[in-house]
């Protein structure tokens, strides 16, 4: 199969409108519908170095990606941007790409050199796999609220920027006590270079980072053995609490520590993609949830919940 040169988004018109202007009153529709205000304000002396945006269906939650991107439309618009999604079809544990992307609202290029500076030092094969990207929503979702922020940000001048591309794993050999600390070689080689890309361009102002990931996955819909109930649920938010205070502390190994305490047995989709960026901010880079919610479906009696959130520095 031959490996196609740039990537095409591939849920619209069903998640989204294909039509450019009819895309872009979409997003900025969503956005208008979430004032600034109804957040609950970031922490005294820190700046915001990026987002965590759900890659939930849009049809789910609108409410929740505005929750995300809209503290962007308040600051300077970033120049590159490094989305950390899933790999929901990746065989890899960490998959990069070098490709641009194309979506109703525009081509938005690669960061190659950025790519490349993360991808030093690897084995051959464990990094790249080009199938993996294609289709990948908690990329393309991304990129397509990027395009849209750059043409609807109040400066109006800058509508270009570039990105890159990283799916994650889920750290499955350590969070279920089959690797320790020191075996996650992939991990720690990977999170020197996301250190080195960051002292070379710091996030928070010409470089933010995208945290694209949901919470957790429940029930006969994702092979588990039980119907979800109020009461699951309502466990399954306290639980996600503990989590995001224990991540809110800038401490990988802490925050990997406690997933492995359950195995991570209701399937939170994120955690490769939170400890990476931890473990590059060594502790200088901290994480504020902004939103919650929790999507129920009567006919399987399954659900999945998904946060909004800031990273900062």
């Amino acid at each position: 199969m031959t490996t196609p040169a740039f990537l095409k988004a591939e849920h619209h018109p069903d998640c989204y409108p294909s039509d450019p202007d009819a895309a872009l009153n979409f997003f900025r529709d969503a956005l208008d519908s979430l004032p600034v205000t109804e957040l609950p304000p970031a922490p005294a002396k820190s700046s915001l170095a990026g987002i965590i945006t759900p890659h939930i269906d849009f049809r789910v939650s609108l409410r929740a990606y505005a929750a995300a991107f809209r503290p962007l439309l308040d600051e300077p618009l970033a120049d590159t941007y490094v989305i950390l999604g899933v790999g929901h079809r990746s065989q890899l544990e960490w998959n990069l790409d070098r490709r641009d992307y194309v979506t109703p609202l525009g081509r938005a290029a690669c960061a190659g050199e950025l790519v490349d500076m993360l991808a030093e030092a690897a084995a051959p094969g464990r990094q790249f796999s080009p199938e993996a990207h294609q289709g990948e929503h908690s990329i393309e979702f991304a990129l397509a609220w990027l395009q849209a922020l750059h043409q609807l940000h109040p400066t109006k001048g800058k509508k270009e920027f570039r990105f890159v591309p990283l799916l994650c794993g889920g750290l499955y050999q350590y969070v279920e006590g089959l690797a320790e600390w020191d075996d996650l070689t992939d991990f720690h080689r990977l999170s020197r270079n996301l250190a080195g890309l960051f002292a070379k361009i710091a996030p928070g102002g010409k470089l933010r980072v995208i945290v694209s990931i949901d919470g957790c996955h429940l029930g006969p819909r994702f092979q588990h053995p039980f119907r979800v109930t109020p009461a699951l649920l309502k466990a399954t938010a306290g639980w996600e609490q503990m989590l995001w205070d224990c991540a809110e502390k800038g401490d990988a190994r802490a925050l990997l520590d406690w997933f492995r305490e359950e195995g991570n047995d209701r399937y939170f989709d994120g955690v490769g993609a939170l400890a990476l960026l931890l473990a590059a901010g060594a502790g200088k880079i901290t994480l504020q949830r902004t939103y919650y919610e929790q999507w129920f479906t009567q006919r399987d009696a399954s659900a999945v919940t998904f946060s909004s959130g800031r990273v900062l520095v």
